[in-house]
């Protein structure tokens, strides 16, 4: 059995820093998530209507933060320095046995967008999956039109596994989507065997 990630946790890149989520978060999450809607709608799946509260906010923290204790997804806020949280970077889908491995995804402010912010917090949270975490495999799946997030998978060292047709229903529609995955093994880090 694999010990969860004890919080509270952050770690510090160059130009941003990625720590767990905290309660006092969801009017900084609430704000981010009203001020970019219509960026985001494009890439997730539709949200109701009352995912835009406060509460809703609250509550998704909440289970977050129980899924985290229970070793299932690790969610990390990205913070820059003397501001507020930008994005949000989430390890789910943790499968732990052979294979080790989880889904990544994330989304930053368009304020954020081309700064490196988005790059630097995949980096981290990589890190930390192969180190504190133990996993030897994380993955993640972009709409080929989302080139942004390619080119950040792709500064990760992220290969490109594959299409997938209709892989996720997304605003309203099955898109297909390419599937990146990363193990230690592609960033030049030997693995050690486990009796996990």
């Amino acid at each position: 059995m694999v010990t969860p990630l004890p919080r509270p946790v952050e770690v510090a890149g160059a130009g941003c820093a990625v720590r767990d989520l905290r309660p006092a978060d969801a009017r900084e999450m609430l704000d981010l998530r009203v001020r970019n809607r219509a960026f985001f709608t494009p890439f997730e799946p539709q949200l109701p209507a009352g995912h835009f509260t406060l509460r809703a906010q609250r509550l998704a923290i909440e289970q977050g933060n129980r899924g985290w204790d229970d070793d299932r997804e690790y969610t990390f806020g990205i913070a820059v320095p003397d501001g507020p949280l930008v994005g949000r970077v989430r390890l789910s889908v943790v499968v732990r046995g052979p294979w080790q491995n989880a889904n990544l995804g994330y989304y930053v402010d368009r304020a954020t967008n081309g700064r490196g912010i988005a790059t630097e917090a995949v980096a981290l949270v990589v890190g930390l999956a192969f180190g504190s975490l133990g996993l030897h495999r994380v993955q993640a799946a972009v709409m080929p039109r989302n080139a942004a997030s390619t080119r950040v998978l792709a500064k990760n060292g992220f290969r490109e596994v594959g299409l997938t047709p209709r892989y996720l229903r997304i605003n309203g529609r099955w898109e297909d989507h390419v599937l990146f995955a990363i193990t230690p093994e592609d960033l030049g880090r030997d693995e050690e065997p486990s009796s996990t």
